[in-house]
């Protein structure tokens, strides 16, 4: 692991076990300034291309993502094959599998390129409340480092999901910056498992308000700002309604493609008809803050706002399921939904 990359994830590692333990404020600082004092003189990240000599770019695929490409996703976690497809079977015999998915979705829209993914589920809800009574577990550096290097040497993205249990998305989502500051790994977030106050995951469906998603939106803007990479992408997996109760009040970025993924298994035909509905009633409004809706200054922000709406990206996702749905849906049958998904996640 380049040096860099090294410092960030003993940064995030000591911050998110110093939030965890909830350690004297003093002892955090003087815990960063060490930190700070041993990265000052490390060299540059490599967050926009490989190391010197390599023939692959980790930001390959351009500046932007969606709607550009179509991503084709295989989820789940290698240390439990229970949680998806991506910890079934062999490394190889999965890979396969998804570049046989990615292959029938490229056959059957031949204009839209396709992106190949692996989303790891990198913060695992559990029933049990662990030694912080988070009922999470963040999954270490080098399982996370391992997905990252196997999706690279396949030309495919990593998205990072996060179950929250009890704990906070800032938590979580800092806890994988070294991860996220790279160009070629986004985020997921799923409010199934974000719980309520006494709830447990699995037992109870969890919810997530719209201020922990405009944090994580925010803050991916900002590594975008910060790091110059390529638009990022922010997952919000959901079900049912309830899950994201307050949809409204979500405020897009402008280099942060948001995908309302539609998770849910079951038959085809309801399973259809309740994404062509999310999608449709569901859509975000345009926001933009800090800017007056009246006189010359809402003539200003109007003229802004419709200068800028086309870099504002919220795009239709859908998972299926293997073993639940049935039966899966054909990549013809997805294509055919309104609108196509730009992100189709195989669990």
């Amino acid at each position: 692991m380049p040096l860099l990359i090294l410092a960030e994830a003993c940064y995030a590692d000591f911050v998110s076990n110093i939030r965890r333990a909830r350690l004297p404020r003093l002892q955090a600082a003087l815990g960063v300034l060490a930190l700070i004092t041993f990265t000052v003189a490390a060299p540059a990240a490599p967050v926009a291309t490989a190391k010197a000599g390599s023939v692959m770019r980790y930001d390959w695929f351009g500046r932007s993502l969606l709607p550009h490409y179509r991503i084709v996703s295989y989820y789940g976690n290698p240390l439990a094959a229970s949680m998806g497809v991506l910890g079934q079977g062999t490394t190889a015999g999965m890979l396969s599998r998804l570049a046989a998915q990615e292959q029938a979705f490229r056959a059957a829209d031949p204009a839209k390129p396709v992106i190949g993914a692996l989303e790891l589920v990198a913060v695992v809800a559990q029933r049990s409340p662990g030694p912080y009574g988070y009922y999470s577990t963040q999954m270490p550096y080098s399982l996370i480092q391992d997905e990252l290097e196997l999706a690279r040497s396949h030309h495919l993205l990593l998205i990072l999901d996060v179950q929250i249990g009890h704990a906070s998305v800032p938590l979580e989502v800092r806890y994988l910056a070294p991860f996220l500051r790279q160009p070629d790994v986004e985020l997921a977030l799923d409010p199934e498992f974000a719980m309520l106050p006494g709830d447990i995951p699995g037992v109870q469906f969890g919810s997530m308000p719209t201020p922990p998603v405009n944090w994580a939106l925010r803050y991916l803007q900002n590594l975008t700002a910060r790091y110059h990479l390529p638009q990022k992408v922010l997952i919000l997996h959901q079900f049912i309604e309830s899950m994201v109760p307050d949809w409204q009040g979500i405020q897009e970025q402008p280099d942060v493609a948001l995908v309302r993924d539609l998770d849910g298994f079951g038959g085809w035909q309801l399973k259809s008809a309740e994404y062509e509905r999310f999608i449709h009633e569901e859509a975000i409004p345009y926001f933009i803050p800090l800017r007056s809706p009246f006189g010359v200054r809402g003539a200003l922000n109007a003229f802004y706002a419709a200068r800028l709406r086309s870099h504002f990206v919220v795009c239709g996702g859908i998972k299926l399921f293997y073993t639940q749905d049935h039966p899966v849906a054909t990549p013809a049958s997805v294509l055919a939904l309104d609108p196509p998904p730009l992100v189709v996640i195989y669990q």
